[in-house]
Order: structure tokens, then C-alpha cells, then sequence
């Protein structure tokens, strides 16, 4: 089985520090913050074996670039894939209730 490599770009960086940064700070959930980011990363690290498991986004702008999906508790991740270069790029880390159509 080939295993790809991660790659997280800077605004999917940005998105796990911000959605640590609002439960452990507005929410006063420390535990649950670092349980949150350590799920999601975790999630993102299983990537490695099997990126293509998750839909293509059904948007038509999205698919065409072949962005996928695959949703953890209330965020959704977005990634593509590199078959030649054998990379998953992770595009954003959202939360699912915003208007994520928007941010991609």
C-alpha cells in the first residue's frame, strides 16, 4: 500500500489554531480544545493510506479541482490529492455550519 505524504497549507494551519484558540478561550474548554485538535489531526494523519476513501465536494467549481471532504464532529476537512506525487494537501479545516463554499 503507498503511503502519501501531508502537507497542510498555511490557512488550514490557521483554521486549527483559530478553532483551538475559540473553544479553549471563548468557550472556556481547555480539554475539549486539545481533544478536538488532536482528533481532527489525527484524522488527517489517516490520509496517509487511504486519501481517496472521502467524496469530492459537490460543487461543480470545487469537484473540477478535485477537492475533497471528509466531516469530524461539527468541522469538515478539505483536501486534494497528488496521486503522482503521492501528497494530500489540506486546503481548510472549517467549521460546518459557515457558508465554507465561499472560503475555498
Amino acid at each position: 500500500m503507498d503511503k502519501y505524504n501531508i502537507e497542510i497549507t498555511e490557512p488550514a494551519e490557521n483554521d486549527l489554531t483559530e478553532i483551538g484558540y475559540y473553544i479553549k478561550h471563548d468557550l472556556l474548554e481547555p480539554e475539549i480544545a486539545l481533544k478536538t485538535i488532536e482528533k481532527i489531526s489525527n484524522k488527517i494523519l489517516e490520509l496517509e493510506y487511504m486519501p481517496f476513501r472521502n467524496e469530492i465536494v459537490k460543487d461543480e467549481r470545487l469537484s473540477i479541482q478535485g477537492i475533497r471532504k471528509f466531516i469530524i464532529d461539527n468541522y469538515i476537512v478539505f483536501y486534494s490529492v497528488s496521486e503522482n506525487m503521492k501528497m494530500v494537501t489540506i486546503i481548510r479545516v472549517l467549521y460546518g455550519k459557515r457558508n465554507w463554499i465561499d472560503l475555498l
